[in-house]
């Protein structure tokens, strides 16, 4: 009789150690992050080919239209696009998404996107930047290194963030 609880606790320390393992083989699967390159020189090109594409959004006069990096200040000042008659966030909210996706569709190495503005006081606080739209393909498909480039820029007293993440495999 002795033996026989003694082979039962064995037993049950086993379907222990056994479920243990399972959920920590789980945890390690569905917790883990991908390791992130910031600085990523790839990246950096895709972000500066969208911030010297040009739109057809003139703030001042025509011919004098916004590349995406004079746009993005001038929608984070309120400015309007004087020859469409509509604000330039509104402009940019429709535009940027169609714009990204094209740059996007020419690298076949990248599975999904991320574009984030985020605006950053003087003391350095950061916080996600207000009527900015953030773009996000596909990102649960990640399974991939994260690869990340960011571009500050400088908008009256305020430094506007825009960072883009991408996932490649």
């Amino acid at each position: 009789m002795h033996k026989k609880a003694q082979q039962e606790i064995v037993g049950f320390v086993l379907i222990v150690v056994v479920v243990m393992v399972g959920l920590m083989i789980y945890l390690t699967i569905s917790l883990r992050n991908s390791p992130e390159n910031e600085d990523n020189v790839e990246v950096a090109n895709i972000l500066d080919a969208l911030m010297k594409q040009i739109t057809e959004c003139a703030i001042v006069y025509e011919p004098d239209y916004d590349n995406f990096e004079d746009l993005f200040k001038s929608s984070y000042k309120g400015d309007t696009c004087s020859n469409l008659n509509i604000p330039a966030i509104e402009y940019l909210e429709s535009s940027l998404t169609e714009v990204l996706k094209d740059i996007m569709a020419t690298e076949s190495s990248i599975m999904s996107y991320e574009l984030n503005f985020r605006e950053r006081d003087s003391d350095g606080y950061s916080s996600p930047a207000e009527g900015f739209p953030r773009i996000i393909e596909n990102k649960d498909n990640c399974t991939g290194t994260i690869n990340s480039a960011m571009r500050t820029l400088s908008v009256s007293s305020m430094r506007l963030d825009v960072t883009l993440k991408t996932c490649t495999f």
